[in-house]
This record gives structure tokens, C-alpha cells and sequence, in this order.
């Protein structure tokens, strides 16, 4: 089962995404904070992340920079209710995957993160038949 962790600083916002990814099979654990995301990240392994662009007084783009530290082809899902087109941009060129507002449109977050996860998995089975074929 593919493996998401959100992060938001709002509990409603995680408990709308929990129930969302959960009742379309994905196995969900959710963090209101950054610390907290760490901490699931050498806890668990993720095959996604969809993480809010503010978080208190932290910036979900820097924490998705430290979670591409650990996991470096981690999809993340940059979701804001402040978007603008130079913080999508900014997003985007440090590695977020997508850029969704909030209000998100459920169906388009759900097609976000299937597709992520999808393009993850298709990397990391490269990244294997490239190892395959060295040896």
C-alpha cells in the first residue's frame, strides 16, 4: 500500500486529507509540524509528501528541501491557501512536484498524488535496471 505523510499546521485541513487519501487506500500519517514531519521521515518511509506552505513560523519549502535530503525523489505536493505565482514558482524550482491551493479540489489532489506517485515509482525502477545493468 503507497504511503503518504501530510503535514499542515491545521488540524482540520489533516483530518480532511487523512479521510480523502484513506478512503482511496493509502496508508496516511500526518504531522503539524515540521519537527514532527522529521520525525516521521526516520520513522517511516513515505512515497509522497503533500506539506503546507506556511507552517507556523516555518516554510514548507524549506522543510520539503530537508526531506529531499533524506529522501532525495520524494514527490511533495506544495498545498497553500496563500498561493501566489512567485511562491509557485519558487516551489517548483526547488523540487516540489506540484502546487495546489486551498480550497483544493478533491478529485485534482487525489490525480496529483496517483500520478507523484506513480512518476516515484517509475524513477526508483529505473534507478534499479540501471543498477542491474552496471553490475
Amino acid at each position: 500500500m503507497d504511503r503518504v505523510l501530510i503535514v499542515d499546521d491545521d488540524a482540520s485541513i489533516l483530518r480532511v486529507l487523512r479521510m480523502r487519501l484513506e478512503s482511496e487506500n493509502y496508508t496516511v500519517s500526518a504531522a503539524s509540524c515540521s519537527e514532527e514531519a522529521q520525525e516521521r521521515m526516520t520513522e517511516e518511509t513515505f512515497d509522497l509528501a503533500i506539506v503546507d506552505l506556511k507552517l507556523g513560523e516555518d516554510c514548507g519549502i524549506e522543510l520539503m528541501k530537508r526531506l529531499h535530503r533524506t529522501v532525495p525523489k520524494l514527490p511533495v505536493i506544495i498545498l497553500t491557501a496563500y498561493g501566489s505565482i512567485e511562491s509557485a514558482m519558487k516551489a517548483m524550482r526547488d523540487g516540489a512536484y506540484c502546487y495546489s491551493t486551498k480550497p483544493f479540489d478533491n478529485r485534482e489532489l487525489l490525480v496529483q498524488v496517483r500520478n507523484g506517485i506513480e512518476e516515484s515509482k517509475r524513477s526508483n525502477e529505473d534507478g534499479q535496471l540501471q543498477s542491474m545493468v552496471r553490475k
